[in-house]
């Protein structure tokens, strides 16, 4: 099965980024794809905070880390980190529509 995840919130302590990490693992783990993973609104700053970024950065391979434009640009993320790229909402429907499953992470 092929997922895309979106992470809709941060409470500060990244905890929807860790929980959406949790589920790439153990989805790979499975035999299961993962195409992307959309950061939204609040949840751009995981992009941000050196550990749970390159958590990220360690688990991606061949998964795209999308930092959503409207919240990076809410943030001042002009570039994006080293791993992430920046994308419009666009790019999260095209995933989704390749995706068997689209799961949020709030």
């Amino acid at each position: 099965m092929k997922f895309t995840l979106t992470i809709n919130s941060d409470s500060g302590h990244h905890a929807p980024a860790r929980r959406a990490l949790g589920f790439l693992r153990a989805a790979r783990k499975s035999g299961h794809d993962v195409a992307q993973v959309f950061f939204y609104g609040d949840s751009v700053r995981s992009a941000l905070e050196s550990s749970i970024a390159e958590q990220w950065r360690n688990e991606a391979h061949g998964i795209e880390l999308v930092l959503c434009s409207a919240s990076a640009d809410r943030f001042n993320i002009d570039t994006p980190p080293a791993g992430f790229d920046i994308a419009g909402l666009g790019a999260l429907i095209e995933s989704g529509c390749a995706s068997e499953r689209v799961i949020n992470f709030v």
